[in-house]
């Protein structure tokens, strides 16, 4: 079992020509309402591959929006479960996300300050050997229940903990993005932030950096830079980054090496990039598969 912890919403995806400026005004081409959120988009991706995936997070809220979010976890048969009620049944959590024609993406979220659950170590499916990950959008909560898988035993792979005080553990996985730390469009200085990041907190450590690829390494795994996998046309990057975490998580759960880790999470970012929302489309195994097979220089760099 895979505990994923996290951000359970709806994402509200609308395609438009360009961002407008200040006090200007753009056509809305598209909308679309899907399910999202980091830890939903990492758990999609997990019971899509048939990982077995315990996906643990906020609230889904009331009413209209809250039923909406409850109808697409089901019909993805994900069960989702909350780590314990806040003090006031929240809102539903919406991501209002407008995609341009490069893919790229800006994001305005509603209902998200509010959605702290309280966590306790009975409210949690911990079991100590088995995988927990947790992105801090949550972040006393996703906190608390990140020490409290490392305290039950459990392997811990956190994404976007950047806080000096974050509870990355020696031999844990971390992950994050150039759009949280380290240098943008700078291989060069992230391998540099990577390794100092190493070596005072004893992980293995991820830092992507969208097209130009990403930076990893541990004390016992040299870091270095690794090349991208050609992407095809980009329609949206929402979500990249969850697959990428989901496709580690795969790899590792079933004992791979970390190239092969690695290598299958760099496609699976990189095919779900094809596709509009987090959720809609997750590569296959096969389809994986046949990218690496298809791009064998740069599969060999990841040795």
């Amino acid at each position: 079992m895979i505990v994923v912890f996290g951000t359970i919403c709806l994402d509200r995806l609308r395609r438009v020509p360009t961002l407008p400026a200040p006090g200007g005004y753009v056509e809305v081409q598209d909308e679309v309402t899907l399910l999202g959120g980091e830890a939903a988009n990492t758990a999609n991706a997990l019971h899509t591959w048939g990982d077995p995936v315990k996906l643990c997070g906020n609230a889904l809220g009331g009413g209209i929006e809250g039923e909406l979010l409850a109808s697409l976890l089901r019909e993805r048969t994900l069960e989702a479960s909350v780590a314990g009620l806040p003090p006031e049944q929240p809102s539903t959590p919406v991501c209002d996300i407008y995609i341009t024609p490069n893919g790229e993406r800006t994001m305005f979220g509603r209902g998200f300050s509010a959605m702290e659950p309280e966590v306790t170590r009975d409210s949690l499916p911990l079991k100590a050997g088995k995988w927990f990950t947790a992105e801090p959008n949550m972040e006393c909560a996703s906190r608390q229940a990140a020490r409290l898988a490392h305290a039950a035993g459990m392997r811990t792979y956190l994404m976007d903990f950047i806080r000096e005080d974050d509870p990355v553990m020696p031999g844990s996985f971390w992950q994050s993005s150039t759009d949280w730390a380290g240098y943008r469009n700078n291989a060069q200085r992230n391998v540099q932030w990577v390794e100092e990041f190493v070596a005072r907190t004893g992980c293995f450590a991820i830092l992507s950096d969208g097209p130009n690829g990403f930076v990893a390494g541990s004390r016992e795994y040299p870091v270095r830079s690794y090349a991208p996998f050609p992407a095809p046309k980009v329609v949206d990057t929402t979500g990249a980054g969850d697959l990428f975490r989901a496709g580690m998580l795969h790899g590792l759960s079933r004992g791979w090496s970390l190239p092969e880790c690695l290598r299958f999470a760099a496609v699976a970012g990189c095919l779900k990039c094809q596709s509009l929302g987090a959720t809609t489309y997750v590569p296959s195994e096969a389809e994986i598969a046949a990218h690496i097979a298809a791009n064998p220089t740069v599969a060999r760099q990841y040795d």
